[in-house]
């Protein structure tokens, strides 16, 4: 008998060793039997196991949390609820098989799945049956019949490694999300939440999250100048930049900005070039693939996952879980490669390897023993039946243009740095041109935007003397007209916001999870209602923020990814036969319990914390964290800033009932911006595009804060002013008041109202 994780997986593997006869066990669940070498494949649905609280510690009240530590009974793995009929079919064909051949995925967690899983049933019935495990890199069928012919011993330290995993998540999610849960329980129920659930990895995730959320919600914007030369060639325009851009010092600015506004003339004084060449990309692991992908198809983690697994299983690329980036000496690249010379997009491409004898990949610097780099096993043209919709056919063109390019010509580029001068001021252009494309021929979307090549910087002549004035002479190769001197004012800007892409990358570099694990770990959070995505971005919602906000006063030890970066590298001793499994589940445990003891020492403080919050009964926070009140499920009204972005006060008093400055929110998108006042909730609304600023001046009409409104159209940005409370009594008395360009009596001089001349 063979055991397998997937039906597709059963099928395949089945239909490489002989002809086959399908047995119905049950309305979802077939064997798969070969007649000619009497074998069973028995599929799986992943986990057909997993670890729950054993009956005493059900109710949540009944036993102490610590004893989910302490007492090694307090969790026992069960059958899930679908397990029934493929424990049936292992126990029935287990009883007449001599041997037992572990087919399913072959990483830690295939492992786990098919000898702490599924085995144990088997040798309920057959104790003495042999074991060994057949290794699959893809499923052809050359590869099964091969790895068949093949067999291996078990490798159990994969196994166990997967179950300590699942023994300790198990451990430390139950034990934390009961003490959590409880400890905050007034609050939980005031706000319609039953429980907070914490995990070892999600966590710790979350924290990072939340790191970076409170650096956003709390950054202040400070001001700064940037003066840049518009420089007309031929029919093209290049930007110079000032040397000291940017400028923190407004009058330096401006007076620099005036000296030179009117300039014509743009000295070219030196040119540096340089070159460099781009090696190909190195083969595709999990990580890089999931990269690549989430990056260039704009989806989810998650879904890019899905999506590798499904062409797995339809025999079109080899296994997609892997850490290695490194090819085996003997890996078969030519008989891939000939299958692709015939492709309408790759054929020319892999003709010209050929024709230069270009057919040794470029490697990595990982072999981590488990697979091979992931890689396209068959030639398949975009309207390929195979394909089961588009996303399949866009996935399958990144991996195989990545995996042609491995074979490619290094690409060059050349970075040229011009140095100008303009009424004595210093400015750089700098250019980047692509001058050999190499492998990004095949692979454009490795590419970084480049500049289009320009050749008049090759074909000015060398240095000469020009008189400027009686006193000064200036040493130039060339002279550019100045079409337009800017001068902007910008903010500072909060550091960005994590997506699926620069969150993989994130995990990966803090260790949290395996390659296979972390798109379900963001999925996690997500559904937990601790983050959500928004236009890719990832924000952090309030349950997660007030979560992570308390917890790291009293629990910072645990939140802190060196934790569970710890746990990983744990595991990966057992992986690798250094520790035993008892071992270094006992250790982790040990650490952990440490941790929760500190967590209910530090309990005082943690409640005097959260006391606040307990007699508010409200989670959402504004920019400055204060409480704003609110309950769960209710649409945020128009003083919670739930999602702001920018949160500022007025410099004058609200003008209804004059006790307090007006709060500026803006929402995370730029589409709602209102003065609101805490005090009587008197409402200014905004304009809905473009950036508004307070500034110091007051309107001479009616006393409140002028504003200041700048939009940016394609390339271009300008400014106007507007009195938010002349401009509200505008719109609704539908005069359009309140514009100061269109005010009769004062104007705008040097961002102050002023009486009109």
């Amino acid at each position: 008998m063979i055991i397998s994780e997937k039906m597709k997986a059963a099928q395949a593997i089945a239909e490489a060793l002989g002809p086959v006869q399908t047995i119905s066990v049950s309305k979802y669940t077939k064997v798969f039997h070969v007649k000619s070498k009497n074998i069973y494949v028995i599929p799986l649905r992943g986990h057909i196991q997993q670890y729950k609280n054993s009956p005493a510690y059900k109710k949540w009240n009944a036993r102490d949390p610590r004893e989910i530590i302490t007492n090694p009974d307090a969790i026992q793995r069960i059958p899930n609820d679908y397990a029934g009929p493929y424990i049936s079919a292992l126990k029935k064909y287990g009883k007449i098989c001599s041997l037992c051949i572990i087919g399913t995925d072959a990483d830690v967690e295939g492992c786990s799945i098919g000898m702490i899983d599924a085995l144990p049933f088997v040798k309920q019935v057959n104790p003495s049956i042999k074991i060994m495990q057949i290794w699959l890199n893809d499923l052809q069928k050359n590869s099964i019949v091969q790895a068949y012919n093949n067999l291996i011993p078990p490798k159990w330290s994969w196994a166990y490694s997967g179950d300590a995993r699942a023994i300790l998540d198990a451990i430390i999610g139950f034990s934390a999300t009961r003490e959590v849960s409880l400890t905050l329980k007034p609050i939980l129920n005031k706000i319609n939440v039953r429980f907070t659930s914490i995990g070892r990895v999600q966590t710790s995730l979350l924290y990072l999250l939340y790191l970076r959320e409170h650096l956003i919600r709390n950054f202040v914007s400070k001001p700064f100048w940037s003066i840049s030369a518009d420089l007309t060639i031929k029919d093209r325009m290049i930007v110079a930049t000032h040397v000291k851009n940017n400028f923190t010092d407004k009058i330096l600015a401006e007076s620099i900005y005036n000296k030179i506004k009117n300039a014509k003339d743009a000295y070219i004084m030196s040119i540096k070039k340089s070159s460099k060449k781009i090696l190909p990309p190195t083969p595709l692991n999990t990580s890089k693939t999931l990269v690549l992908i989430t990056k260039n198809l704009k989806i989810t983690a998650k879904l890019a996952l899905k999506t590798l697994e499904d062409l797995y299983l339809n025999k079109i690329i080899s296994y997609p879980r892997t850490d290695s980036d490194v090819y085996s000496k003997t890996y078969d690249h030519l008989s891939i490669l000939q299958k692709f010379l015939i492709h309408n997009n790759y054929g020319s491409y892999v003709k010209t390897r050929f024709q230069q004898k270009k057919i040794i990949p470029r490697q990595g610097k990982i072999d981590a023993g488990d697979h091979s780099p992931i890689t396209p096993l068959i030639s398949l043209e975009p309207t390929s039946s195979k394909f089961e919709n588009n996303l399949q056919k866009q996935v399958y063109d990144l991996i195989s243009r990545s995996y042609l390019a491995l074979f490619g010509d290094p690409a060059e580029e050349s970075d040229t740095k011009i140095l100008f001068s303009i009424e004595e001021e210093e400015f750089i252009s700098r250019l980047s041109v692509l001058t050999e494309q190499g492998f990004y021929s095949i692979a454009p979307f490795l590419a970084k935007k480049y500049d289009a090549p320009l050749d008049f910087f090759d074909k000015l002549p060398g240095a000469k003397k020009t008189e400027k004035s009686d006193s000064t002479k200036k040493s130039h190769i060339g002279i550019l007209p100045v079409k337009k001197i800017n001068f902007r004012e910008k903010e500072t800007q909060p550091p960005p916001r994590y997506n699926d892409t620069s969150l993989l990358k994130l995990m990966e570099r803090k260790n949290l999870g395996t390659k296979s694990t972390r798109p379900s770990i963001i999925q996690i959070l997500i559904d937990r209602s601790y983050i959500e995505r928004k236009n890719r971005m990832v924000f952090v919602m309030e349950l997660g923020f007030l979560l992570m906000d308390a917890l790291k006063v009293i629990w910072l030890p645990f939140l802190d990814p060196k934790f569970t970066s710890n746990v990983e590298m744990q595991l990966e001793t057992i992986r690798k036969e250094k520790k035993q499994m008892k071992e270094v589940v006992k250790e982790v445990k040990d650490e952990f319990l440490i941790l929760f003891d500190k967590f209910r020492q530090e309990k005082p403080n943690f409640l005097k914390k959260m006391n606040v919050l307990e007699q508010t009964g409200n989670i959402i926070r504004g920019r400055n964290n204060q409480i704003i009140q609110n309950k769960k499920g209710s649409i945020p009204n128009k003083t919670s800033p739930n999602s702001s972005k920018n949160f500022k006060y007025s410099n004058t008093l609200c003008p209804n009932c004059k006790k307090n400055p007006m709060k500026l929110v803006i929402n995370r998108d730029y589409t709602k911006k209102f003065f609101v006042c805490d005090s009587c909730n008197t409402f200014l609304s905004l304009p809905k595009k473009g950036t508004p600023k307070i500034l110091k001046s007051k309107c001479l009409i009616c006393g409140f804060d002028i504003v200041k409104i700048t939009r940016k159209v394609q390339n271009n940005s300008y400014d106007y002013y507007i009195c938010p409370k002349c401009w509200n009594q505008g719109l609704k008395e539908k005069t359009n008041e309140g514009f100061c360009s269109k005010c009769k009596d004062f104007t705008i001089e040097n961002s102050k109202c002023v009486k009109r001349q």
